[in-house]
């Protein structure tokens, strides 16, 4: 596990193009466009303030419907479910699966987004992967689309960019460096091993 989830999040210094505004075009979350044989991806999130989170995840992607404020229908590929959807406030919900006796669990991460679709927004929670349970993010959007990301493994750290060059320190990783490129929806950067990881924003 650890050996798959090493080569999942590949770890880098990297340098920022002659001028593009950092916080502008780096800041924000990134997928590996390539995943792990398990398919995991590797997670970068940029923040304003330095800081930035990376993980190693499970994404999974689908489609919901509400039916009122309390009936929810998933959808993944071709299977739609129907399960309840049980409130204890707006930022606190459940989904039960009767038929399976089992619920996941909702907390809100940030403040209601939509006060006629209170589902709307992005949710703490958990989910299965191969017999483990591990914490998870939960995103519903406004066009219907649903997005699961089950975290295998979590680290934080810091970065700062001193001219064309940023650095990027993970806790209980070496620093490393190399160059990249950003636009909008697409980030660029070297692998320490060879070749470049390609990264897009979600």
């Amino acid at each position: 596990m650890n050996k798959l989830l090493n080569q999942a999040v590949p770890f880098i210094l990297v340098t920022l193009a002659a001028g593009q505004p950092l916080p502008d075009r780096l800041n924000g979350r990134w997928r590996s466009t390539a995943v792990s044989p398990a398919g995991a991806s590797a997670i970068f999130e940029f923040h304003g303030n330095a800081l930035v989170d990376s993980y190693s995840a499970l994404l999974a992607e689908g489609k919901y419907r509400l039916l009122g404020t309390d009936t929810i229908l998933l959808q993944s590929g071709n299977r739609e479910e129907k399960q309840e959807l049980e409130w204890d406030n707006q930022d606190r919900a459940r989904i039960e699966d009767e038929a399976a006796g089992k619920s996941i669990e909702l907390v809100r991460i940030g403040k209601l987004v939509d006060s006629r679709n209170s589902l709307t927004g992005e949710w703490s929670t958990s989910r299965e992967w191969n017999g483990r349970k591990y914490p998870a993010r939960a995103s519903f959007f406004p066009d219907g689309r649903a997005m699961w990301i089950t975290i295998l493994r979590e680290e934080h750290g810091r970065y700062s960019a001193n001219g064309g060059n940023i650095r990027l320190e993970i806790s209980g990783r070496p620093v490393v460096e190399g160059k990249f490129a950003v636009t909008e929806l697409r980030l660029t950067l070297p692998n320490p091993k060879g070749g470049e990881a390609s990264f897009e924003r979600f």
